[in-house]
């Protein structure tokens, strides 16, 4: 083993024995410090704080004896190994050497591979003590600094580590609790505990996330706390390990967040009532009109309005706006109170668009819109004219077979500030069918992630059609596509007679 990045002060008054140790150990690959008679090894000493010091026991000035004591008497010197090397062979010598605090005394003529393997080793323990030393320092610190209570006890419930919040939760600062019992310390400790600690050397490990301890002046404190045995190398247990941490504050704060949601709950309902109430169905004409609506969760993104004007024409529209639940649902009033207000006064459904399409624009924010569909047809039931802004294509059904599509000519309402163009007009025969719906159908996902599609939606259309099912038929059809997915827009189906 070679110590290239160690220092070795030597120290001899025999110039010839000075030069062959200095040769000896420049070969083996350490860094010498030369040092002539005791006065100046221990300037060398100061100077250079080597990894070991080699003393020959007799010099001028000073001899080994009296260096090797005055290095030992500092704190960093306590550290440092010294081998003394004389040619004295008494008890005596040897005995002297030790006192002064020399870790070694190898006689002279020296044997260079006992010398070899006495520095490996003296220089091998400085090392370990160094580790020792760093991994106690790195304990003392966490233990100094961390916020949560921590404690090692031994099979007697005797402290060997313990942190200084611990020291203050139980009020033993200031003492020295090391290798003091716990219940001496604490006397006052529950039975509970107490029955934890059994059961931890027992070999049981413990845990509680939230436990309501009262204090001493009765308040509730929150504890978060582990008490598990650990293990010696032998694998027996050799006591128990405990931390607790107080989370009162966090346990406050969580209950503060839950009468919060709580209320924000409570608000949003009533919210939803209102907003229910107020897209009340009451002005909904639903003749020859049948329709599937299935939300995402009360509050519906999805709105459908449809009113016969006093001169028999009947207007019929769908709306889907940006999103589901409140932010959705909050524009729904607005569009509705338009369009049965203009519709009462037998006006035309292109300024009913056109006016909800102004409102919109500047009453909403930018990321708010309203994708549409909107049917006129005609007092004869002749003739319908339909608006298609930014839905799926409005399909027309005759004789239970798809012979038109109206696809999306106009942007959805509330994005431009810009007149809504003239419809696209039908002839109608007695019988037909007009679907429109909103996307939450064909967008619908598998567990896949594969969207079930317009092609999936009309197929579905015709056999529900041709078999005289309900709309609802399509519900269980998208449930059962997506498995156990859940829901992920609203969705709404309308079908119109002519």
């Amino acid at each position: 083993m070679r110590h290239e990045t160690s220092s070795i002060l030597v120290a001899d008054d025999d110039e010839f024995m000075l030069q062959a140790i200095t040769l000896y150990l420049n070969n083996s690959g350490y860094r010498v410090i030369e040092a002539t008679d005791g006065r100046e090894a221990l300037q060398q000493y100061e100077r250079h704080r080597p990894n070991l010091v080699i003393l020959d026991a007799n010099m001028p000035h000073l001899d080994g004896f009296s260096v090797c004591r005055s290095i030992k008497e500092s704190p960093e010197g306590q550290k440092i190994p010294i081998i003394m090397v004389t040619a004295l062979d008494d008890d005596d010598s040897v005995d002297r050497a030790f006192a002064a605090g020399a870790e070694e005394y190898i006689n002279k003529p020296i044997k260079w591979a006992v010398l070899r393997q006495r520095m490996r080793l003296l220089l091998q323990q400085q090392q370990n003590r160094e580790k020792i030393q760093e991994r106690d320092e790195q304990i003392r610190l966490f233990m100094e600094k961390t916020p949560v209570a921590i404690a090692m006890f031994d099979e007697g419930m005797r402290y060997l580590q313990v942190s200084h919040r611990w020291l203050d939760d139980y009020g033993l600062v200031n003492l020295s609790v090391v290798n003091q019992c716990h219940y001496d310390l604490v006397p006052d400790e529950a039975e509970r505990w107490k029955e934890i600690h059994r059961r931890c050397l027992a070999g049981i490990w413990e845990r509680q996330d939230a436990d309501p301890i009262p204090d001493s002046s009765g308040n509730i404190q929150w504890f978060r706390w582990e008490a598990f045995p650990w293990k010696r190398r032998d694998g027996q247990n050799g006591g128990v390990m405990m931390f607790t941490e107080n989370i009162t504050q966090h346990k406050e704060m969580e209950n503060e967040i839950k009468r919060h949601r709580d209320r924000l709950t409570y608000e949003r309902e009533i919210i939803e009532s209102v907003i229910t109430r107020m897209r009340s169905t009451e002005e909904l004409d639903l003749t020859k009109i049948r329709f599937l609506q299935n939300p995402v969760e009360n509050t519906t993104g999805d709105m459908l309005l449809a009113a016969l004007r006093p001169d028999g024409a009947q207007h019929v529209a769908l709306g889907d706006f940006t999103g589901h639940g409140l932010l959705a649902a909050l524009c729904g009033p607005m569009v509705s109170d338009i369009f049965y207000a203009m519709t009462k006064k037998n006006l035309p459904l292109i300024d009913i668009i056109n006016e909800i399409n102004i409102r919109l624009t500047e009453k909403t924010p930018a990321n708010m819109f309203m994708a549409a569909g909107f049917l006129e047809i005609s007092p004869d039931r002749g003739h319908l004219t339909v608006w298609n802004c930014s839905i799926p294509s409005i399909l027309l059904l005759r004789n239970e077979e798809l012979f038109g599509r109206v696809e999306s000519k106009y942007t959805a309402l509330g994005v431009i500030k810009r007149p809504i163009g003239p419809g696209q007009t039908v002839s109608m025969e007695r019988g037909d069918r007009i679907f429109l719906y909103t996307d939450g159908f064909t967008e619908e996902k598998d567990e896949d992630g594969e969207m079930f599609g317009e092609e999936s939606l009309e197929s579905a259309l015709l056999h529900m059609v041709k078999q005289k099912d309900s709309l609802h038929l399509l519900k269980d059809i998208l449930r059962g596509y997506r498995a156990n997915r859940n829901q992920s827009d609203d969705m709404t189906m309308v079908e119109i007679e002519s």
